[in-house]
């Protein structure tokens, strides 16, 4: 992204196709230098097949978020978020642990984990 310098977007909307465009890409900032909000769109024009590039600065842009916020598909932010959750994303395996409580009574554990490290208890139950 560009306004006083050039500068990463923090995070990236992607939005629903409609009939006239698609592959709507909204990149959000704030400029290091003046710390305005930055907002940028690039969308492809399925009649012509050009790319039409809107840039949004300062106080507009959190208005302007909200109305296209009904579209939005998914985020960057959003996707980096369900990686590092406490519950298990993505492929997961199981564990199976045997474990006694204080009266001697056995039971098993069942834990859904993922190869983030996350785990989740999914079922409990009794030895006999």
């Amino acid at each position: 992204m560009r306004h006083c310098c050039e500068f990463d977007a923090f995070d990236i909307w992607y939005l629903k196709d409609d009939c006239e465009f698609s592959n709507k890409v909204v990149f959000i900032g704030i400029c290091p230098v003046c710390k305005k909000q930055v907002c940028v769109i690039t969308k492809k024009n399925i009649k012509t097949n050009s790319i039409i590039t809107i840039k949004k600065i300062g106080d507009i842009v959190p208005q302007f978020l909200k109305e296209i916020s009904k579209d939005v598909a998914y985020s960057r932010n959003k996707i980096n978020k369900m990686k590092y959750t406490s519950k298990p994303f993505s492929w997961r395996y199981g564990i199976n642990k045997e474990k006694t409580d204080k009266n001697g009574n056995k039971f098993i554990e069942q834990y859904a984990k993922d190869f983030y490290g996350n785990s989740e208890l999914v079922k409990k139950d009794s030895l006999k």
